[in-house]
């Protein structure tokens, strides 16, 4: 009995790709909507809040809304905040005021042709510690120590560095500010923790002055800010998210987010940090 093998020849595929330019026409959606940006703050002082229309170019500078009637209730309290007379868009309370714990804050914005509300409240803050500053070829820069999560407490933090007083960086056109923005957020997302996509690091000269600024997040806003940082920072990983609009708290289809956080400040001058 003979026993015929069958041969199976191997057959290696080659695929070459090549790239090409594509240009795409986007053509404007008529979106009748405003973008509410506003974090009303356990600081007493008159609150801001920004109001804009809608942008469809990155370079584009955002429409500011004009002669709306903005104000903030909570309990028996309501606060009229009034356009500033020097930047359109920007609304500021008539009178100084602190955003509280536990209160439910509700923003209405009465336009000619549209109603939006929105409510919100705001959590405690804890203190945390002050980012490390690492210095390296005569140069500094953040390295941020917090936990990337927590099951305990979720907040945004805001670096703002300035080195425009430094010998060297008085001139209008050289690089001598920067402001970095650093997140807590008690989710584990593959796309920003086991695979993050790199970023680039800022680097600033001994005697940089540093404000740094930390918030409370209530669970709303931090799952609004997690669907934002999915669309911008936290694009280009191995597991990117499909492309929508994040999800505010702003009613008739607005855009953007009203919060209330309690803040923590501090500064820092680099090589003078504290211990």
């Amino acid at each position: 009995m003979k026993i015929f093998k069958k041969i199976i020849p191997l057959i290696y595929i080659f695929i070459i790709s090549c790239e090409k330019e594509v240009d795409w026409d986007i053509v404007p959606q008529d979106i009748n909507t405003i973008v509410v940006d506003c974090i009303l703050t356990n600081e007493f002082k008159k609150q801001e809040i920004r109001l804009s229309y809608p942008m469809f170019d990155i370079n584009e500078q955002p429409k500011p809304v004009t002669g709306a009637k903005v104000k903030v209730s909570y309990n028996q309290n309501e606060m009229i905040f009034e356009e500033s007379e020097h930047t359109k868009g920007l609304y500021i309370s008539e009178n100084s005021f602190a955003a509280a714990v536990n209160v439910k804050y509700s923003l209405t914005v009465d336009l000619d042709t549209a109603f939006y509300k929105a409510e919100t409240y705001m959590v405690p803050i804890f203190p945390g510690a002050l980012p490390k500053l690492i210095y390296d070829n005569k140069k500094f820069s953040i390295d941020w120590s917090n936990p990337k999560f927590s099951p305990f407490e979720q907040a945004k933090y805001v670096a703002v560095i300035n080195w425009n007083h430094l010998p060297g960086y008085e001139h209008p056109d050289s690089i001598s500010k920067a402001k970095i923005e650093f997140y807590t957020l008690n989710t584990i997302d593959v796309n920003y923790i086991i695979f993050p996509q790199e970023k680039e690091r800022v680097f600033f000269p001994p005697g940089s002055i540093i404000n740094i600024s930390k918030y409370s997040i209530n669970n709303e806003y931090g799952e609004y800010l997690r669907a934002v940082l999915s669309e911008t920072q936290w694009q280009g990983s191995l597991f990117e998210n499909e492309r929508d609009n994040p999800q505010g708290n702003i009613s008739n289809d607005g855009l953007g987010y009203f919060a209330t956080c309690a803040v923590l400040r501090d500064t820092i001058i680099a090589g003078f940090e504290k211990k």
